[in-house]
């Protein structure tokens, strides 16, 4: 089992374990310290209070890394009110831990092994998962600069108790493990033995099901790569946009593929798939329409015959008058801007003669002497409707000159 290490790069600085203490980080730990290496390594335990012997838990974990003359680094998540789909928080939070509290050079490693590996792949079959979902659990990804190995993913729990057992391996039997309550406890001790009695090769099968369906996912990756590149549109200031036209004359599927690409490149939460539905049919929608694909922290939204992924943090408004007199600058603290007057004149190639200068927001429900122009201006600019709220207005001597874009 050795050499399921030699995957750790030979540049790597330093090794941090996943450590929860029971068997299969265990016998992770073990294999890592039994080998000479250059790095230090580092258990990292994340205590995600579900359970309720987590102390007991993290306790043993003290013990046994104070045992191994080992650091240990304790981190803690507070999961309260979170109500459904709670295991996939838990490990969304874990990962954005394990991706904020390293860096270049740092290797993690966790101890999934083939076992997961078909509860996985069982899991996302139920919830109706496409490629990305079948492909399971990933060898190696990047968590920012840092990169995720999973050595074990081909040995079986078994094979890791025999090997602790051999060892003479301490770790913790968590009871937890048999509560019901979570779909992977319930795989685990209800379907996966009724499934072994039958068919006793199931985790292997799996396994190369995985495999194929990652080399059709990067397949795929590369397909939207390309045409993202061909339809993009640079946004500097966002995450791209996507020209519609050019959208709408691919293939439906090759459409659905180049959407999740680019959310997940924006690492957003995928769109599901009756979302992604409901977002190819606006797509046809008279251009007056407006699309739009609400979702938590974003939504995607059609505009000028293009595609926008627009996060909500983005969708700024304002209201009210301010009026720079014959001041040098303005702040408008609702927008955290702080302007100058000389550069509102250069941006909008208008000779400075001191006139008085104002900057308007628009204010719902109040009636606009300028609408009309005002409209045309956003038009001609192409400021998008959601984006109109937050864009001032330049007033000179008491007329609406231009838009500060």
């Amino acid at each position: 089992m050795q050499s399921c290490l030699e995957a750790i790069p030979d540049d790597t600085k330093r090794v941090l374990v996943a450590y929860s203490g029971g068997l299969d980080s265990s016998v992770l730990l073990h294999l890592l310290l039994s080998q000479r290496s250059e790095y230090p390594v580092i258990a990292w335990h994340i205590n995600h209070g579900l359970v309720d012997n987590a102390a007991q838990m993290e306790q043993f974990c003290v013990d046994q890394a104070s045992a191994y003359g080992l650091e240990l680094r304790i981190d803690r998540l507070d999961l309260g009110g979170i109500d459904s789909n709670i295991e996939a928080e838990a490990r969304r939070r874990r990962y954005q831990l394990f991706a904020r509290k390293t860096v270049a050079g740092d290797c993690i490693l966790t101890a999934h092994h083939a076992d997961d590996q078909a509860e996985t792949f069982l899991l996302n079959a139920l919830r109706g998962s496409g490629v990305a979902g079948l492909r399971g659990i990933a060898r190696r990804r990047w968590l920012g600069e840092t990169l995720l190995l999973r050595p074990l993913l081909d040995f079986s729990r078994a094979r890791l108790e025999t090997y602790a057992n051999e060892n003479e391996i301490a770790w913790f039997n968590d009871p937890s493990n048999q509560n019901l309550r979570f779909d992977r406890n319930y795989l685990r001790s209800q379907v996966m033995p009724m499934l072994g009695k039958r068919w006793s090769g199931y985790a292997e099968a799996f396994t190369t099901t995985c495999e194929i369906q990652a080399e059709t996912q990067a397949l795929l990756d590369e397909i939207a790569a390309q045409d993202y590149a061909e339809l993009q549109i640079t946004d500097p200031a966002g995450d791209g946009r996507i020209d519609l036209g050019g959208l709408l004359r691919l293939s439906q599927p090759r459409q659905k593929n180049l959407i999740r690409h680019w959310i997940e490149m924006a690492e957003l939460e995928a769109l599901p798939h009756a979302r992604l539905q409901q977002l190819l049919l606006q797509m046809q929608s008279r251009i007056d329409a407006l699309p739009e694909i609400a979702m938590p922290g974003y939504s995607i939204r059609v505009y000028d015959q293009q595609l926008f992924l627009v996060r909500n943090r983005e969708v700024g408004s304002c209201s009210g008058d301010f009026d720079f007199g014959q001041q040098p600058f303005v702040e408008i603290e609702t927008l955290d801007m702080r302007l100058a007057r000389e550069e509102i004149f250069a941006r909008l190639e208008i000779e400075d003669r001191g006139q008085s200068l104002m900057l308007r927001f628009r204010q719902q429900g109040e009636p606009n002497p300028d609408s009309h122009r005002l409209k045309r201006l956003f038009q001609r600019h192409r400021v998008p409707p959601w984006e109109r709220d937050g864009t001032a207005q330049v007033y000179l001597d008491g007329r609406l000159e231009g838009l500060l874009l």
